[in-house]
């Protein structure tokens, strides 16, 4: 990845293009940028997320039994073999409970996005150079676009040909800035929930005792979430 971008755009990429500012190879400073967006988005919002996603599983039984009978359907007991690319299109009920934690409590719960030109929306005029911040928790728990949107509900999403109204689910951000990573982070989380919960029963170790979290302005982090891991029967 950091070779791709030392070279891209230079004599040494394959699809060198010589068109311009465009085109132009990438600053030292959009690297390390780019580079820890990537580390970033790969380690610390994705461990978060898992433990959001942990935590509302065991809160809610019925959502944890559907869960497991999808599990032990695709894996037919066997807690041990690969998980395979098939394996992964058969996790529906698990991806619906990604997305649907991922809306309850997005680990970035606000984005920000530039305009270099003067807009206009609705009766408002913006000037070149403003600065938006777009609250998606608030997007995620609107219920103009949500049914129930304080309810976790993974079925929501296996409703046959539901897709969210535009720009109502913000997972990845969105518009040209839409996460270049997502469809790899998607496969990462639920394939490793999957494989938690083929081979262990997890639990918290206090049900009364709520997870712990914070915000540091843009990202919501998990501060403390105790359980309790065995295998299963």
């Amino acid at each position: 990845m950091l070779t791709s971008m030392i070279i891209k755009n230079t004599i040494r990429d394959n699809n060198y293009i010589e068109t311009g500012e465009a085109m132009r190879s990438m600053t030292d400073a959009e690297i390390c940028l780019s580079i820890q967006e990537a580390i970033s988005g790969g380690t610390f919002k994705t461990g978060n997320l898992l433990s959001f996603i942990v935590y509302y599983i065991v809160c809610n039984p019925d959502v944890k039994k559907k869960m497991l009978k999808e599990i032990d359907n695709v894996f037919q007991g066997d807690k041990r073999r690969p998980i395979t690319k098939d394996d992964f299109y058969s996790l529906n009920y698990c991806e619906a409970i990604v997305k649907e934690t991922a809306r309850i409590i997005p680990v970035v719960h606000s984005f920000t996005r530039y305009i270099d030109k003067p807009n206009k929306t609705g009766e408002y005029h913006w000037p070149a150079d403003s600065l938006f911040l777009i609250y998606s928790k608030a997007i995620h728990n609107n219920d103009e676009y949500w049914e129930e949107p304080n309810k976790f509900n993974p079925d929501r999403w296996m409703v046959e040909n539901f897709e969210p109204k535009k720009n109502s689910f913000l997972m990845f951000g969105g518009g040209l800035r839409l996460c270049p990573g997502r469809k790899l982070s998607m496969t990462g989380i639920v394939c490793l929930m999957a494989l938690m919960f083929r081979k262990y029963e997890i639990n918290l170790v206090d049900m009364n005792n709520p997870i712990k979290i914070t915000s540091d302005g843009s990202i919501i982090k998990c501060l403390n979430l105790i359980v309790e891991i065995r295998p299963r029967n």
